[in-house]
């Protein structure tokens, strides 16, 4: 297999290193296609490498001495470089490594739920099945201003989707224009390419497009992505590519197809399909499962793409590979905005069972240090495996700068 060449652009901003779930997807867990060959599919890192990873994120003071190395020099480089939310960056990362309750830098990477609705009906994902307990709806343009004016002075990162699909909110690209307008460096978005508009898409500004798939034939692209077209998603994703490369747009397209057991044959038509379409990069996504029924149904036959314990799967125990030793580094730069404007720790409180404020409500001060994520952070500091929404986290590091 050859490796993807760069596109053809001005300049290119960089892929972010982590990504939240996506109907019922990971991209933290994904392997990059195009990058290095040893990174394709069916080629694993060294046993040992991963059992050393492995033993370091379960034991907290090796942990935070490895975010510490990596994150430091990053903040640093950030600040010299004058990137939006280094000294933010630097600050949180030094507050996590002191495991403070109280954090001295405000959140860099920021998610924004603009809809929590979807077209499609993924049998994973809570919107998807019908199951999110949260009132749905889509927020309104002047409501993202709000929120957008109170985070974008420290916010490096946007993530433009949470639970649903953030395009059928016909005010998203307007949101995001608005979003590039006050400054943020980097804005992301995953989408399922359905409804998108391939126009508008490269007028909004945005940094970086994920177009998510379920497979490279109808069949078995719809056994997962219920009610998609598989035909329609590749022809707006070919056409988004077109129209950036035809007026130069500093936009990177990114494949992602998410892996399961029914669709596994199709992976090599896939990273044919996006290496032809001159996608910038593509990932075979570790897809994540919410019991042990829909783990025996969709987890894939290569058990290096799951985020569970196998040993504990065949007792019928669904449970992270890893076991984090009562740390998280992503609460120490990130944050989560709910439709309704509640803030939530992460993608993992997708029913809004721990909500720290109200952007629409409150200042970003009042919520990133206020009492309910003080008390959320020593739980879990003391005592992570009562916390319900990191129960079945694959562990995310610290949030990077772009």
């Amino acid at each position: 297999m050859s490796v993807v060449s760069e596109p053809r652009l001005p300049s290119t901003p960089r892929i972010p290193d982590q990504a939240q779930a996506q109907d019922g997807a990971e991209l933290q867990g994904g392997r990059p296609f195009g990058v290095k060959p040893e990174v394709l599919y069916g080629l694993k890192e060294s046993s040992r490498l991963r059992a050393v990873k492995d033993w370091i994120k379960q034991h907290s003071l090796p942990y935070r001495t490895a975010i510490f190395l990596k994150s430091i020099p990053h903040g640093i480089k950030g600040l010299i470089k004058g990137k939006r939310g280094a000294w933010d960056h630097l600050k949180a990362t030094m507050s996590f490594v002191t495991r403070a309750d109280r954090i001295a830098g405000r959140p860099i990477n920021i998610t924004i739920e603009p809809t929590n609705l979807c077209n499609l009906e993924c049998p994973v994902c809570e919107t998807g099945a019908g199951i999110l307990a949260r009132k749905q709806g889509h927020m309104t343009l002047d409501q993202f201003k709000v929120i957008v004016d109170r985070i974008a002075e420290h916010t490096n990162t946007l993530q433009f989707y949470f639970m649903g699909e953030p395009f059928i909110n016909k005010q998203a690209y307007e949101m995001i224009r608005y979003a590039k307008d006050c400054g943020i460096p980097f804005i992301t978005t995953c989408t399922n390419g359905d409804i998108v508009n391939p126009e508008k898409l490269i007028e909004c500004g945005i940094d970086e497009v994920n177009f998510q798939i379920g497979g490279m034939s109808q069949p078995t692209h719809e056994t997962y992505r219920i009610n998609s077209n598989l035909d329609r998603v590749l022809r707006n994703m070919r056409e988004t590519l077109r129209l950036r490369n035809e007026r130069h747009a500093r936009m990177w397209v990114v494949g992602g197809y998410i892996l399961m057991k029914h669709n596994e044959h199709e992976v090599p038509l896939f990273e044919q399909t996006m290496r032809e379409m001159g996608a910038n990069h593509w990932w075979v996504i570790d897809p994540c499962v919410r019991t042990i029924d829909q783990g025996k149904q969709m987890l894939p036959t290569d058990k290096a793409h799951w985020f569970y314990d196998p040993g504990a799967f065949e007792r019928g125990i669904l449970r992270p590979r890893i076991l984090m030793d009562n740390e998280c580094p992503w609460i120490y730069h990130n944050m989560a905005v709910q439709v309704n404007g509640d803030v939530v720790p992460c993608c993992r409180d997708n029913q809004g069972t721990e909500i720290m404020g109200n952007l629409l409500a409150q200042s970003l001060d009042e919520i990133w240090n206020g009492e309910k994520y003080v008390q959320l952070r020593k739980r879990i500091h003391e005592d992570q495996g009562k916390v319900k929404i990191c129960r079945l986290c694959s562990s995310y590091g610290a949030s990077p700068l772009n």
